[in-house]
């Protein structure tokens, strides 16, 4: 039967030692720590299944704890400690990320199923994030050369990305800064702002990266030239800055024959090499 190690976290020593024992009996792994500095550690070196804090406690309080736990792994459920006094801090420790919480006195029974319910939630959590890696999806949208459409467009956009997980703000910021470039690119140098013109946008999204492709009805342009400027030994500023931008903050950068759909892709792991054709 695999190991089920919950981390339990209270400055209190009596209340680390009651809730270890109660652990115990229920045939589960405890591993204890004095306050949230420690418990990051331990989070940090080793397997945890699930965690039960306190919230008032020195160094790292519970709320520190929860939100670094989130920054380290999305997957681990999260029940706080309270007295029956404590609404305004468990509403609040909710709103960060908890799944629920348990009252002191607290019993064996309350526990277990407190307990119960994180597994489950874990295993809902992981079992998705397996599914995620067979499944790609993707959105169309095809807009009208009018300028006062783009802001909308852009953040629509985004909002897709915060839909399918995505919630790091350079990331954001950086998706929305290329795609604000390509969307008044292929409206003013493409389309020439011919308001009979559309913009087509595809965005695809699976788990390993996002995929964003603007087209626009325009003649194109011959973009080999450019792509030579973008190199490392380039000892010049390009002339086209947006194109520019989006090389940099993107990892993947590419032209259809005609030069007037262009592809970009930013990997969700930051470490893949970045590509530029």
């Amino acid at each position: 039967m695999k190991q089920i190690n919950v981390l339990v976290v209270d400055d209190d020593r009596e209340v680390l030692s009651t809730l270890a024992e109660i652990l115990s009996e229920l045939r589960l792994n405890p591993i204890t720590a004095a306050d949230g500095a420690e418990a990051i550690d331990k989070i940090k070196t080793r397997k945890i299944d699930l965690i039960i804090t306190d919230l008032m406690m020195p160094n790292i309080d519970g709320f520190g704890l929860i939100e670094k736990t989130r920054q380290l792994n999305v997957n681990i459920p999260i029940a706080v400690i309270s007295g029956h006094g404590e609404v305004n801090n468990v509403v609040n420790a909710l709103s960060h990320g908890a799944y629920n919480f348990i009252t002191k006195p607290f019993t064996i029974k309350e526990i277990e199923n407190i307990v119960k319910r994180g597994l489950r939630l874990r295993e809902f959590s992981l079992g998705t994030h397996r599914l995620l890696e067979g499944i790609s999806n993707y959105t169309e949208m095809e807009i009208p050369s009018y300028p006062h459409l783009l802001p909308s467009a852009a953040l629509y956009i985004v909002r897709e990305c915060q839909w399918r997980g995505v919630e790091d703000e350079t990331f954001l910021s950086n998706m929305s800064i290329c795609i604000d470039e390509l969307l008044n690119n292929a409206l003013i140098h493409g389309n020439d702002l011919d308001e009979t013109k559309k913009i087509h946008v595809k965005l695809v999204f699976d788990h390993e990266k996002i995929t964003v492709t603007i087209e626009d009805e325009g003649e194109g342009f011959e973009y080999n030239n450019l792509l030579s400027e973008f190199t490392e030994n380039s000892e010049t500023l390009p002339t086209k800055r947006g194109l520019f931008i989006v090389n940099y903050l993107m990892d993947e950068l590419s032209f259809n024959e005609k030069g007037n759909k262009i592809t970009m892709v930013k990997y969700l792991n930051p470490d893949v090499k970045r590509v530029l054709h």
